[in-house]
């Protein structure tokens, strides 16, 4: 069958070889399941306002394996399902300890019927009882939103208002609602310079009317319209 003797010998040392190998191999595969590898330590960091510890107990819970065999990208993924994660490192430390970082939702305001923005422009579902503005646009608007409302928010300074409410419509129509009710029109172009010259104005026009404003309309070119409740058109 075989041609030399050498064939025969090249033969056996590559089977003797393979045997080497699947023997290492599965003597690795039980050392790595011995107890004495065994996870001692869950090291969890972040999330000081949002994560109780019934959350990080029951995830930790779910956890299956040792150190070397755990599923990472499972454990990444049921904290990622927290309502306030944003974010989520995890990762292997010896002495046998499991490391989890959490970056939570910062959040900035109230999105649509019942979601919140974060400072990134980030729209996710979490409740809170914290007071914060409402904002709403079209989908995926979210981070110019909350990009302009710092910039409207810096306009509004010299009158002391703040912003109770940011709306975007879907023709890309601007409107605020501050503080003392008043709402403001800025519509579609140049609406940081017009509520930057309002707000500049407003000492010397409409803050002398010794009246309650709740509507202004800044979308003309040279001037603003103001409207005051129970006065004649």
């Amino acid at each position: 069958m075989w041609d030399s003797a050498r064939d025969m010998n090249a033969m056996a040392n590559l089977i003797f070889a393979l045997v080497t190998v699947l023997a290492c191999l599965a003597a690795i595969h039980w050392v790595v399941r011995l107890p004495a590898f065994q996870l001692k330590t869950v090291r969890i960091e972040g999330m000081t306002d949002h994560l109780s510890r019934d959350q990080a107990e029951f995830i930790v819970g779910r956890m299956k394996g040792d150190f070397f065999t755990i599923d990472l990208d499972r454990v990444r993924n049921d904290f990622e399902k927290l309502p306030w994660v944003r974010n989520v490192s995890v990762k292997r430390s010896w002495p046998l300890r499991i490391e989890v970082k959490l970056e939570e939702h910062v959040a900035m305001a109230r999105w649509g019927a019942d979601q919140l923005v974060d400072t990134h422009g980030d729209v996710f579902d979490a409740s809170t009882d914290r007071k914060l503005p409402h904002f709403s646009g079209p989908f995926g608007s979210s981070s110019e939103v909350v990009a302009e409302y710092s910039a409207f928010s810096k306009s509004l300074v010299p009158l002391d208002r703040h912003i109770e409410a940011i709306s975007l419509s879907e023709r890309r129509s601007w409107e605020l609602k501050l503080d003392d009710g008043m709402v403001i029109e800025l519509g579609r172009e140049k609406m940081e310079q017009r509520l930057a010259e309002f707000a500049e104005l407003y000492g010397s026009t409409v803050g002398q009317m010794g009246k309650h404003v709740d509507y202004v309309d800044l979308r003309y070119d040279n001037g603003f319209a103001v409207r005051i409740p129970g006065a004649a058109a």
